[in-house]
């Protein structure tokens, strides 16, 4: 008796179980952001990190509620909208090789400081950021699944770090190789090693020994023009046609010429064109910050080696040291240096206007 009284009280508890619908979904209480404090250079595009949504069921859907200041008071700056010039599809250096073909990818249009992608909850920033006043913005958003919907006030905290015409996102070098019949070797590299190099403000104001990055002109208004001058260690410009692509196979490694809508080639300078920043927006060889690695090498008859220079700040040594430290390099017939430069750029121009690139390669001077 009691046995069928446990299998009949048994039988009852499962069908009230059974009625009752399973729950769908999961939303965690701890999706967060990722950066507590997103840095953001205004006038330029940037993408944030995704958040950190703690195993909620995919697909979730994020939209932005709003913007506070840091004391809580509203302030939705960063979702008026300003007229800027946007890219409709991606730069490519290997088929927009005229201005006609680049421009026809370009618009002006409306846009808001910040946007965020409903899928991934990536904030993307534009380039209107340059019209905003204030520095310090807290975000709230709001994501959904099926499970349902959650406000997350003050998710992120978003800084506006003022406007950067010229980034160092990578290294950039300049270099002089002796050359020889087993090869070459480096003699001296000038370098900037990236965003945090101290010499970065002799580079824009034109006297680092090594680079000048200057803006020469605000014309054009809207696009860019960038020269660039290879010099000797006095400042005395090579001939164009001394500078040449760094070989890659059976290719070249990307280059200012690969960015360029049309490209003039003058006696001194080679002139390249984008009909809008930042400049270069192509890498034929690499991505993320390496995009702005631009390569070139200097012919063996571009300079000749200021060999009393390098045996000033080399030294000390004999004559007869310095007689065998040159004779591998000496050239048998015209008893000169044989060295060639290694031309590697990293810079990131993000303004308009014409821009001058110089580099000195250390310790030459032009052939008399």
């Amino acid at each position: 008796m009691k046995k069928a009284l446990f299998q009949i009280l048994a039988l009852s508890f499962l069908g009230v179980v059974s009625c009752t619908p399973p729950e769908v979904g999961y939303l965690s209480d701890n999706v967060h952001a990722t950066q507590d404090t997103i840095s953001v250079d205004r006038g330029t595009f940037a993408v944030s990190a995704r958040p950190a949504i703690e195993n909620s069921t995919a697909p979730l859907k994020w939209e932005i509620v709003g913007f506070t200041d840091l004391d809580g008071n509203p302030n939705n700056e960063l979702l008026e909208t300003h007229e800027i010039r946007i890219w409709k599809e991606s730069f490519n250096g290997d088929t927009d090789t005229t201005l006609a073909l680049a421009e026809a990818k370009l618009e002006l249009s409306e846009e808001p400081s910040i946007m965020i992608n409903e899928v991934s909850g990536e904030f993307a920033f534009t380039q209107a950021t340059k019209f905003v006043q204030n520095d310090l913005f807290k975000a709230d958003v709001q994501v959904s699944n099926i499970k349902g919907e959650k406000l997350l006030q003050d998710f992120t905290i978003i800084k506006l770090k003022p406007f950067l015409a010229v980034e160092f996102p990578t290294e950039m070098r300049s270099r002089l190789l002796f050359d020889s019949d087993e090869g070459s070797s480096i003699a001296h590299t000038g370098v900037i090693t990236g965003s945090s190099d101290e010499n970065i403000p002799s580079v824009l104001d034109g006297t680092n020994p090594y680079f000048s990055v200057q803006k020469i002109s605000n014309e054009p208004a809207n696009s860019v023009k960038v020269d660039m001058i290879i010099q000797d260690s006095y400042g005395n410009a090579v001939d164009t046609d001394e500078i040449t692509f760094y070989p890659s196979g059976s290719s070249y490694l990307q280059n200012y010429h690969d960015n360029s809508v049309e490209t003039v080639e003058g006696d001194k300078k080679t002139s390249f064109f984008l009909p809008a920043p930042p400049f270069p927006q192509f890498g034929r060889n690499y991505s993320g910050n390496s995009t702005y690695l631009m390569y070139y090498l200097s012919k063996g008859s571009a300079f000749v080696v200021d060999t009393e220079a390098y045996e000033a700040d080399k030294g000390p040594k004999t004559a007869a040291e310095w007689d065998e430290f040159w004779a591998p390099y000496r050239d048998p017939e015209t008893g000169k240096i044989r060295n060639h430069a290694y031309i590697r750029w990293g810079v990131k121009i993000n303004d308009t206007g014409t821009w001058e690139l110089k580099m000195k390669i250390p310790y030459t001077k032009l052939d008399e």
